[in-house]
């Protein structure tokens, strides 16, 4: 073949891996099995926003959040994996944190952003499930986002 010489060996047949000397973490004390054993203290499980609120007195309160609020913690909650993403992008990117809000939205509204500023998100949701209910069928894949999100919400208060 015409790309044959591509593929040859180049030192008559032994293989340049076997010979290269690379570091092994066998035989190392303090390893378990090759890979470095973790003090049993360093473990911690895995935190969810409703887990952290009971350690270390942090609560969210979906009654007085903010947009910016609402996306750190949609972020969070996906992390958990009790969000998917279609879920965290609909609710993990208020269009209030968009730079270009208040030339585009903004004129058209005449309010400006106001991403810091605290609402009561889950008001927010239930006005915008009432209008997809008005305008989609109540089994589309975006109104049962909307519920999900409603319930996750009202579970923080």
């Amino acid at each position: 073949m015409k790309l044959d010489y591509l593929f040859s060996r180049r030192d008559g047949g032994a293989n340049r891996r076997s010979s290269r000397n690379e570091p092994r973490f066998a035989g190392v004390p303090g390893m378990r099995g090759g890979v470095p054993a973790l003090h049993d203290d360093a473990s911690e499980p895995y935190s969810t926003p409703m887990g952290r609120g009971a350690r270390t007195g942090y609560r969210i309160d979906p009654r007085n959040m903010s947009p910016r609020q609402l996306a750190d913690w949609a972020h969070e909650m996906y992390l958990c994996r009790m969000l998917s993403w279609e879920e965290y992008c609909m609710a993990g990117f208020p269009p209030e944190l968009h730079p270009h809000y208040n030339r585009t939205v903004g004129a058209l509204t005449g309010r400006l952003a106001q991403p810091d500023a605290g609402r009561n998100m889950v008001r927010v949701w239930e006005e915008r499930l009432s209008f997809m209910l008005r305008y989609y069928d109540a089994d589309e894949p975006d109104v049962q986002r909307v519920e999900k999100l409603l319930r996750l919400l009202r579970q923080q208060v």
